[in-house]
């Protein structure tokens, strides 16, 4: 999944530039501490799928709809954190997310962008809570647009989320994926936005049908 300008889109050029542009006047600016922190998050030996890939994979997406967002800085910064917390089997990865976000924004971002990026942040529990405008549906879309690359990459990461989730046999691993994936099935659509509808949808659905084939042969 990784690009050659990988290095360039989760670089510390990249982050710096957007922490300063949400910087209200006279706010310190400890950019530089904050990237580190995420890039220690996201490089956690627990990690398979929500590693610094994903996030790769996500600023990618994000770069290619933001023109169409109504705060792009703030889906920027909530791409960045929405998985800096991550324990496998936690049900409160997203909130500790958004919550140490907040706790690194206090005071040098406006309340408007704090509040928007934690609900971004919180948009990611997938359970259709939270998506009250465009940005939260570019959220989700964004987080999962990798159902909708190739099938290699997508078999890739579905291998590597099932790394996460060792403690799990394979019969409640697969159980709980799947009610997930056929609730994302069920919908009208899978992506939300227009955007990705047109991009990824067709894709996305031929790679979980070929999926669901699949884990059947394993079992």
């Amino acid at each position: 999944m990784s690009s050659p300008l990988a290095g360039d889109i989760i670089g510390p050029d990249r982050f710096r530039a957007l922490w300063q542009r949400c910087l209200i006047d006279g706010a310190a600016d400890d950019s530089s501490e904050i990237h580190q922190r995420l890039l220690d998050g996201y490089r956690e030996p627990q990690r398979h799928y929500h590693t610094l890939a994903h996030i790769e994979q996500c600023l990618g997406m994000f770069d290619q709809c933001k023109s169409l967002a109504s705060n792009p800085d703030a889906l920027e910064l909530a791409v960045w954190f929405h998985d800096v917390i991550f324990e496998p089997g936690k049900s409160d990865n997203e909130k500790r997310s958004a919550q140490l976000y907040l706790q690194f924004s206090n005071g040098v971002h406006d309340a408007t962008t704090r509040g928007l990026v934690d609900r971004l942040i919180m948009a990611t529990l997938h359970d259709g809570s939270s998506l009250t405008d465009s940005d939260a549906m570019y959220m989700v879309d964004i987080d999962l647009s990798s159902f909708g690359l190739s099938w290699d990459e997508f078999l890739q990461d579905s291998q590597n989320l099932r790394l996460e989730s060792a403690e799990l046999s394979d019969a409640e691993y697969y159980r709980r994926k799947t009610n997930f994936q056929n609730w994302l099935l069920a919908r009208e659509r899978f992506y939300l936005s227009d955007y990705f509808a047109e991009r990824l949808e067709t894709r996305a659905r031929a790679n979980l049908a070929r999926y669901f084939e699949y884990i059947n042969q394993q079992r």
